[in-house]
């Protein structure tokens, strides 16, 4: 009797000690999300992106929009690799996630690929508003300056709402909810570029980032490529 006494409470702490476990896993891991845009011109086919060894994209082709996949926080390998293929990989490194949501672009021409991660600020807009973001990801393309002006008028006499070197993201502006062109001209000057005078209708508590590409093979004409980051 005394010796069942003395088993039990050892017992108990052990289903204890496994329930805790369970219920916390082991390091307090977190989860989060990334998307991934292939914007590397001169991709030969579609390509598959790996987290830690793990598939988790394929065949993804040049400039479609990503959709968010929820991996675990912190430092990640990332590998992109020809679709169907788990060896040479195109690109293979480390990229830390955070927390909130992550874009990651590939960038340069694709002989010199490379990944760079843009944090995500998916907070919803003021009432009545949308706010955009844009990322100038096309390698041949130089500096552009954005103007985002209600349909139907023109950018002459404008100043543009901001200046976009590349590789580079511009921070979230607000805007309210309607129909726009995002016209994007030449560095200091109105020469509007090649394929990057588009029409958008934005409804009210949208996100949207736009990225800037180049042509599938590299250069003219560029687009706007629309990310749907909310609503």
């Amino acid at each position: 009797m005394r010796v069942l006494l003395k088993v039990l409470p050892l017992g108990t702490a052990l289903i204890c000690l496994g329930a805790i476990l369970l219920t916390f896993g082991c390091g307090g891991s977190s989860s989060t999300r990334f998307r991934y845009v292939q914007a590397s011109p001169g991709a030969p086919s579609g390509v598959d992106v790996q987290v830690d060894g793990k598939t988790v994209l394929t065949d993804i082709g040049y400039g479609l929009p990503g959709s968010y996949q929820k991996v675990t926080s912190g430092s990640r390998s990332i590998g992109i690799f020809q679709t169907g293929t788990t060896t040479n990989p195109y690109f293979s490194g480390s990229v830390s996630l955070g927390s909130g949501d992550t874009t990651l672009i590939s960038e340069n021409v694709f002989s010199s690929i490379s990944l760079a991660p843009y944090t995500d600020d998916n907070t919803a807009p003021t009432s009545g508003n949308v706010k955009l973001r844009f990322i100038n990801a096309g390698p041949s393309v130089g500096s552009v300056d954005v103007y985002v002006v209600i349909s139907g008028n023109g950018i002459g006499g404008l100043s543009p709402q901001l200046t976009l070197t590349y590789p580079n993201s511009s921070g979230y502006i607000s805007v309210t909810a309607g129909n726009y062109n995002v016209v994007m001209t030449q560095a200091g000057t109105q020469n509007v570029i090649s394929g990057l005078n588009v029409s958008y209708t934005f409804a009210a508590g949208q996100i949207r980032t736009i990225v800037i590409i180049d042509s599938a093979q590299g250069g003219a004409p560029y687009n706007q490529l629309v990310l749907t980051d909310l609503n």
